[in-house]
C-alpha cells in the first residue's frame, strides 16, 4: 500500500469525537474494577451488553467505596486547549489504529495471501526501534543467547550485564541477588528506560526497577540491547543514560528442556525447569520456565528467597500473523540491606576481624523484610499486513501488590508525631525504657504537674504497604517505502498506573491508650497517566549513508488525592516533545561512522514533588494553597538533556572496535544529595546546568589461524568521563511567603557516583568440544559519595578531628569461569547437553566497596562480596 492510499483510508475511516459512548471517567473506572483483582472491598462491576441496530453500548454499574473524591478525567493549567485536541487526536488515532489491525485481521483471514508476496518470516518479531549495525545511528551492543548462557548462573540482571561497556553495577547483600542497580555513564535505573519486549518496566511514580520482583529473567532472555544515551526508546520512561531492551525466548524458534541445579558460597542455590515447545500442531507454540533461588548474602541479614515463574504461550495465524501471551513474575522475600557500614565496621575496627566487621548489617531486626508480588501479563499480536507493512498490538498489565516490614528503633529519634500519635504520661519513670521519656535541658526527666512524666517516643515496627496497577497499550505500525529505502515507524503509548499507599504500626513498646491495632499513620492514592504519540524514519539516501529521524510528543500527568492526614489533593502535568536524528556512513564495508543529536526530557518522581508518607512535608511548590487548590511554580523542574554523540566503527573477521565520543548538556539535571530516604531510595533535587562526555571505546580480537590458539578470543571496553556541575546552588525549600531557602555551592564539582573510569578486558575460551573459559577483569575509578567532592570547596574540613573522607576508593577485580559439555564430548543421542559450569568471582579476595551514602555527615560504604564460587549442573534434552 503506498503512503497516499494509507493515508487515504486514515481519512475515510476518521472517528469523530460524538461517537466515543464511554467517558474517560468510565472508562477508568472499567480498567479499575473490572480487570484488577478485586482487592478492595465493596467495589462491584456489572458489564451489560446490549446490541441495537448493530450498535453495542457498555453501561458500567460501580460502587467504589476506597476511592473516595475520584474525578473524570480533565486537563487544565497551561496549555488547556492544546492539550484537549492533543488527547482527542490521539483518542481517534488510538481507535482507527485498532480498528484498521482488526480489519486487516480479517481480510487477512477471509483472503488468501498474495504469492507475490515474500513474507518475512513464520514469526512476525515487530521490533522496529532495534538499534542495527552500520544503519541505525546510535550507540549499542548486543548480547546474544549463546553468551547469556555462557556467563549467567543466577545473578540478578544488573549484576549479569556487569562488565559492559560503561556499565557499573551493585547489589546491597554484597553478593549478586538481592535489591540489585547499575548505572550507565554513571546515571542510575531510574534514568535508564528498561523494557522488556517492548514493554516499560520503569516503576511510573518512582521510575525505578526491582530486579528482585523478576528475578531469573536474564534466563529466559533471546537477546538483550544496550543502547546508551538516548537511543531510539520513543515510549516508556524517557532515556537519559540508555536504553536495555530484553526480548525473551522465541518458543516457535526454539526447542529444548532443561533441568538444572546449582550451588555456591553463602548457602546459594538455584533449581531451574526451563522447556520450549518449537513449533508444535496448529502452529501453536508453548515456553515455560520455574526456578527456585535462595541464598544468605555475604552481608549479615541479607537473605533472598524468589520462586521465578515465566509461562508463554502463543499461536501462528496463517503465514503473517502470531499471537503471545506471556506470564511471569517472582514472589519474593528478603530481608533489607540497604543500609552500609561506617568507617570502623569497614577497616575491621570493632572486632578486630575485618572480614567479619564489614559485613554487619545495621538493620538488625529479623523481620525487616521486604514481601513483594509483582506479575506481569502481555497479550501481542503482530500482523505482517503486506510486503512491506508491519503492524503490532501489546496489552500490558503490571500488578503490584506487597509492603515492607520496618523497625524504626528509639535510637533512630522518631518521636510519636511522626507516626501522628500523641505523648502521654505516666506516673514513674520504670515502666518503660528511659529513652522513652522526655527530658529537661539538664538531662533530666521532665515532669507535669497534675500529670506525670511524658512519653514522647518508643521502639516501633511498622508495615509499609503498596498496592499498584498499570495498564498499558503500545500500539505501532512499520512500514518499508520507496522501494524499502525507507523504514517509517509510527507508533502511541497509553498507560495508566493507580496506587494506594499505607503505613501501619503493628507492634511498638510503648503506645497512647486507645490506639487501635494495626493503626494507620499515613494514607494517600497516587496516580498517573501516560499519553505519547511518535514516528521514526529510517531512509537509505545512498548505499552508504542513512538517516534517521526520530519525533516524540509525550504527555504526563501525576495525580495525588486521598492525603489521610492532610489536605493536600492536586494534579501536575508535563508536556514533552523530543526530536532526535542522525546520519551513519558506511566509508568501506569494514568502517562505518555516524552522528546523532537528540533532545530528552524527563519528569520528575511524585514522591520529588510530595513526600506524602513525612508528616513533616508540604508538596514542594513555591505557592501552596491547599483550601483554594493552588499548586504554583514547583520547586523541582523537568530535567531536560542535549546529547551529542559521534561513533565509528570498524569491523573484520578477526577484529572489531568502536569508538564514541558523548557530550551530555543538562538543564536541570535530576541529581541525588547523597542521602537514602526510609526504604533506602536516594533523595534528589535539580542542579543548575552540568555536563556528561566521555570516550568509550571497544574491541574484539581474535587474531589467531593455528589450531589450539584460533579457540582464544580477547574482548574488551574502556570508559573515560568527565561529570561535573556547572552551576548549581542547591535549593533546598522556600520560607512561608514563597521565597526560595538556597544552600551548598557545588558548581564544578564532579557530580555523586560517577566513576571518571571504567575499563574491563576478557580473555575467551571457546572450543568445538565442548569446552568454554574465560577469565575477566574490572577496574572501576575513584567516585564520591555526595556532590561536595570530599568537600573540595571546603579543605580545612577534611583537617577536623573524625574527619572521614567521603569517596569510594578505586578498585580492580578479577572473575572467572569454566564449562564442559559433557555431551559434545561423547558421542550419543540421549543428552542435546550435558553440563558441568564453574564460577569463581573475586578470585583475588580484593576488599572492596560499590557505592554508599551519606547519612548525618556520616559516610557509609556498602562492601562487595570476598572471593566466592558458584557450580552448576545442567541437563538439556
Amino acid at each position: 500500500m503506498k503512503l497516499s492510499g494509507f493515508f487515504l483510508l486514515i481519512q475515510k475511516l476518521r472517528v469523530t469525537s460524538y461517537e466515543l459512548r464511554i467517558t474517560f471517567s468510565e472508562f477508568r473506572y472499567f480498567f479499575t474494577n473490572a480487570i484488577k483483582p478485586q482487592r478492595l472491598k465493596g467495589s462491584k462491576v456489572n458489564v451489560l451488553r446490549d446490541f441495537e441496530s448493530s450498535k453495542s453500548r457498555i453501561k458500567l454499574f460501580f460502587k467504589p467505596q476506597r476511592h473516595k473524591g475520584t474525578k473524570d478525567f480533565t486537563i487544565n493549567k497551561l496549555g488547556v486547549l492544546v492539550s484537549l485536541w492533543l488527547m482527542q487526536s490521539m483518542l481517534r488515532y488510538c481507535i482507527l489504529f485498532l480498528f484498521c489491525t482488526l480489519s486487516v485481521t480479517v481480510s487477512a483471514q477471509d483472503k488468501k495471501p498474495d504469492d507475490s508476496l515474500t513474507y518475512k518470516t513464520e514469526t512476525i518479531d515487530v521490533d522496529a526501534l532495534k538499534g542495527i549495525e552500520r544503519s541505525t545511528p546510535i550507540t549499542f551492543e548486543n548480547i546474544k543467547r549463546e553468551e547469556i548462557e555462557e556467563k549467567y548462573w543466577m545473578q540478578d540482571l544488573p549484576m549479569f550485564l556487569n562488565g559492559n561497556t560503561s556499565i557499573n553495577a551493585y547489589s546491597e547483600s554484597g553478593g549478586s541477588v538481592g535489591y540489585s542497580y547499575f548505572s550507565i555513564r554513571g546515571f542510575d535505573q531510574r534514568r535508564i528506560s528498561i523494557l522488556v519486549n517492548g514493554i516499560p518496566q520503569n516503576d511510573p511514580e518512582d521510575h525505578q526497577v526491582y530486579w528482585v520482583d523478576i528475578s531469573d529473567l536474564t534466563a529466559s532472555a533471546e537477546e538483550i540491547q544496550i543502547q546508551r544515551g538516548i537511543g531510539t526508546a520513543l515510549y516508556g520512561s524517557s532515556s537519559i543514560g540508555g536504553v536495555v531492551n530484553v526480548r525473551t525466548i522465541d518458543m516457535f524458534k526454539n526447542k529444548f528442556l532443561n533441568v538444572s541445579a546449582g550451588f555456591g558460597n553463602y548457602n546459594s542455590q538455584r533449581y531451574s525447569l526451563e522447556y520450549s515447545s518449537g513449533v508444535v500442531q496448529n502452529g501453536l507454540g508453548f515456553y515455560g520456565k520455574f526456578t527456585n533461588i535462595n541464598t544468605d548474602g555475604y552481608r549479615d541479614l541479607s537473605w533472598s528467597k524468589n520462586w521465578s515463574y515465566f509461562l508463554s504461550a502463543g499461536k501462528i495465524i496463517g503465514k503473517n500473523q502470531t499471537l503471545k501471551l506471556n506470564f511471569y513474575g517472582s514472589p519474593v522475600q528478603n530481608h533489607l540491606a540497604y543500609i552500609g557500614v561506617d568507617k570502623p565496621y569497614l577497616d575491621g575496627e570493632v572486632t578486630g576481624d575485618i572480614y567479619n566487621d564489614r559485613k554487619y548489617n545495621y538493620l538488625t531486626y529479623s523481620d525487616e523484610t521486604d514481601n513483594y508480588f509483582q506479575p506481569h501479563y502481555e497479550l501481542v499480536y503482530n500482523i505482517q499486513a503486506s510486503k512491506n507493512t508491519f503492524i503490532s498490538n501489546t496489552l500490558s498489565y503490571i500488578r503490584g501488590d506487597g509492603y515492607f516490614n520496618t523497625s524504626f528503633p528509639v535510637s533512630y529519634g522518631y518521636d510519636f508525631d511522626y507516626f501522628r500519635l500523641s505523648p502521654f504520661y505516666v506516673s514513674d519513670t520504670t515502666t518503660f525504657n528511659p529513652a522513652y521519656y522526655k527530658r529537661n535541658d539538664d538531662g533530666t526527666f521532665y515532669f507535669e504537674k497534675g500529670k506525670g512524666y511524658e512519653i514522647v517516643r518508643s521502639d516501633f515496627v511498622t508495615k509499609l504497604t503498596v498496592d499498584n496497577n498499570t495498564y498499558g497499550w503500545f500500539p505501532k505500525a512499520q512500514i518499508k517505502h520507496n522501494d524499502e529505502k525507507g523504514t517509517l515507524v509510527i507508533g502511541g503509548e497509553i498507560r495508566y498506573h493507580e496506587s494506594e499507599h499505607y503505613g501501619n504500626v503493628i507492634f511498638a513498646e510503648a503506645l497512647p491508650q486507645g490506639t487501635p491495632p494495626n493503626y494507620e499513620y499515613y494514607y494517600y492514592e497516587g496516580g498517573k497517566n501516560t499519553y505519547s504519540i511518535y514516528a521514526n524514519e529510517l531512509y537509505s539516501v545512498t548505499n552508504r549513508m542513512n538517516a534517521m529521524l526520530g519525533l516524540q510528543y509525550v504527555y504526563h500527568r501525576y495525580n495525588l488525592s486521598n492525603d489521610k492526614f492532610k489536605p493536600y489533593d492536586f494534579d501536575v502535568d508535563y508536556n514533552f516533545f523530543t526530536p532526535r536524528l542522525g546520519v551513519n556512513y558506511n566509508f568501506t564495508n569494514k568502517f562505518s561512522a555516524y552522528g546523532n543529536f537528540s533532545i530528552a526530557k524527563r519528569e520528575p518522581r511524585l514522591k520529588d514533588i510530595y513526600d506524602a508518607e513525612n508528616p513533616y512535608s508540604v508538596p514542594t511548590f513555591r505557592i501552596v494553597n491547599a483550601e483554594a487548590g493552588i499548586y504554583e511554580d514547583p520547586l523541582i523542574q523537568p530535567e531536560e538533556m542535549f546529547d551529542y554523540e559521534l561513533g565509528f566503527g570498524y569491523t573484520d573477521p578477526k577484529f572489531k572496535a568502536e569508538l564514541n565520543l558523548y557530550l551530555m548538556d543538562f538543564d536541570n539535571e535530576i541529581v541525588n544529595n547523597g542521602q537514602l530516604d526510609n526504604v533506602g531510595q536516594p533523595i534528589v533535587g535539580n542542579a543548575g546546568t552540568s555536563i556528561h562526555q566521555g570516550i568509550e571505546l571497544g574491541i574484539n580480537l581474535k587474531p589467531f589461524d593455528q589450531k589450539v590458539l584460533r579457540d582464544f578470543s580477547l574482548s574488551g571496553n574502556l570508559n573515560l568521563s568527565q561529570n561535573y556541575f556547572t552551576d548549581f546552588v542547591e535549593i533546598v525549600g522556600a520560607d512561608s511567603l514563597g521565597n526560595i531557602i538556597y544552600g551548598n555551592d557545588y558548581s564544578d564539582n564532579q557530580i555523586i557516583l560517577t566513576p571518571n573510569f571504567i575499563g574491563n578486558i576478557q580473555l575467551n575460551y571457546m572450543n568445538n568440544f565442548g569446552v568454554n573459559a574465560y577469565i575477566s577483569l574490572q577496574s572501576i575509578g575513584q567516585q564520591y559519595l555526595d556532590n561536595s567532592e570530599n568537600e573540595r570547596k571546603n579543605p580545612e574540613l577534611r583537617s577536623d578531628p573524625g574527619y572521614v573522607d567521603k569517596i569510594i576508593e578505586p578498585y580492580t577485580v578479577v572473575n572467572a569461569g569454566l564449562s564442559f559439555n559433557l555431551a559434545s564430548m561423547i558421542k550419543q543421542n540421549l543428552f542435546k547437553s550435558l553440563e558441568l559450569n564453574l564460577k569463581a568471582n573475586n578470585i583475588f579476595d580484593v576488599l572492596y566497596e560499590t557505592t554508599g551514602n551519606i547519612s548525618y555527615g556520616v559516610p557509609y560504604w556498602i562492601p562487595a562480596a570476598t572471593s566466592n564460587f558458584y557450580g552448576e549442573v545442567k541437563v538439556g534434552f
